[in-house]
């Protein structure tokens, strides 16, 4: 027993399908009303991101609380389609009758007489189960139990057991429908009215036979086209409503000291960003839209633009973001620092630095100024540029040249000499000077000195 559920979205507006196996045999009825309750309470569709339908649907009359309300975080989902239709083996048997009298009720067609003996229209009077739904008109013959592969209503079971005939497979919906509302509107989006409900009596590959049937479904949505026009119209012909729309547009003037900054060695250079209006907050903040750096022949190395990445780790900038009072000025520091990372430090010394480090920097900041209650911003760009004094590599060492001659001794002299060149072919190392093998034989007979 259980049931599987399917949710779809018609002009935005939720309908549930839910199919369902309840428990069987005459005496269940309690067990059947409890497995619909729990298929209802605990039936869960992924949540999609979509648009979200307006709650106009219409809540089944389930358990409440000591104020008559159901708290929203307990409301079953199913309670918040605009329809819902369950169908399935739901088990109702005949009540009060035998098999004989069944059957004989089922060859005159009596259908009214056994409807009044159906467990199920008994329960959903009496409120027990599927409360606020209603099924159709039952024109059909009982559809439950039948011999396999036997057609018309003499395959009803006849075996030992002689299951009474009973309307086990059955259909009910609810709508968006109230007692007070009835019509198709904004307020109840979602009118149904079943136009054919039948049973299948032509299939014979179960002791079933399985039931169908047919809605025409009225369905209330907005013309969003529509919408926005009479949206525009009301905007316009409210004042109120139109100075609001104003006010949200509207970016205080900001003037900031430069549009140019140079920055030399470590120093510090103050930006300043006045707020130019007289009664309304402006708030700032400072981003890097991309940076460059110069090359050694002089060119400039293409554009790279920072996007969420933050400022350079060369540049820093305090404060990045701020408020400023009407009629006040914010000072903002704008400071070179050297950065290195761990790779770039070899005892203590740092690597590359004629290479990298002493590079011309670009980077173009971004002052984004908006209002604390509008909605528009005003960008404002800065060049920033760190300048540097132009340093030449260290002169190539060769170290045959330095090499001393294996049986000599060395003085005191000589290890100061070998000190100084074992550093200097450190240094040759480092940046990425070619050697041939006999140099790297005296490299390392130097190193072991």
């Amino acid at each position: 027993q259980g049931g599987v559920g399917l949710k779809m979205r018609v002009y935005d507006r939720r309908i549930c399908f839910v199919n369902n196996h309840f428990a069987a045999h005459l005496e269940n009825v309690t067990r059947r009303n409890a497995d619909f309750d729990h298929i209802y309470r605990t039936m869960n569709f992924n949540k999609s991101h979509g648009s979200a339908a307006s709650d106009t649907s219409v809540q089944l009359h389930k358990a409440v609380n000591a104020n008559g309300n159901q708290p929203d975080e307990d409301r079953p989902e199913l309670a918040e389609a605009d329809m819902v239709v369950f169908l399935g083996d739901f088990n109702y048997r005949l009540y009060g009758i035998t098999y004989d009298e069944a059957r004989d009720m089922v060859s005159q067609r009596s259908f009214d007489w056994l409807r009044e003996r159906d467990q199920l229209r008994a329960e959903m009077k009496a409120g027990n189960v599927f409360q606020g739904m209603r099924e159709g008109f039952i024109r059909f013959p009982p559809t439950y139990k039948f011999q396999r592969h036997q057609p018309g209503l003499a395959g009803y079971d006849s075996g030992e057991k002689k299951r009474i005939p009973a309307w086990c497979d059955r259909i009910v919906y609810r709508d968006s429908r109230s007692e007070t509302i009835r019509e198709c509107s904004l307020v109840c989006p979602v009118v149904a009215a079943i136009t054919s409900y039948e049973a299948c009596m032509d299939v014979t590959d179960s002791d079933h036979k399985p039931v169908n049937c047919t809605f025409s479904v009225d369905l209330a949505r907005v013309n969003e086209l529509i919408r926005r026009q009479e949206y525009g119209k009301i905007i316009e012909s409210n004042e109120k409503l139109h100075c609001l729309l104003q006010e949200s547009h509207h970016v205080p003037d900001t003037i900031i000291s430069t549009n140019n900054i140079i920055l030399e060695n470590e120093e510090t250079v103050v930006l300043r960003i006045t707020n130019n209006c007289g009664s309304k907050k402006s708030a700032f903040e400072i981003l890097c839209e991309g940076q460059s750096t110069s090359k050694q022949d002089g060119t400039k190395t293409d554009f790279i633009a920072r996007a969420s990445f933050g400022l350079p780790h060369w540049l820093e900038v305090q404060p990045s973001i701020g408020l400023i009072e009407p009629g006040e000025t914010m000072e903002v520091n704008v400071h070179h620092e050297n950065y290195y990372t761990q790779e770039e430090f070899v005892d203590g010394v740092v690597q590359g630095g004629w290479c990298e480090l002493t590079r011309d920097k670009e980077a173009v900041l971004l002052v984004n100024v908006t209002g604390s209650t509008s909605t528009e911003t005003v960008t404002h760009r800065i060049n920033v540029r760190h300048c540097c004094a132009a340093s030449s590599p260290p002169p190539p060492v060769s170290l045959l040249a330095i090499a001393a001659p294996p049986g000599d001794a060395p003085s005191s002299e000589g290890l100061t000499e070998r000190s100084s060149r074992k550093s200097q072919s450190n240094h040759l190392q480092r940046s990425d000077a070619h050697f041939g093998a006999s140099e790297v034989h005296d490299l390392h007979r130097l190193r072991n000195m």
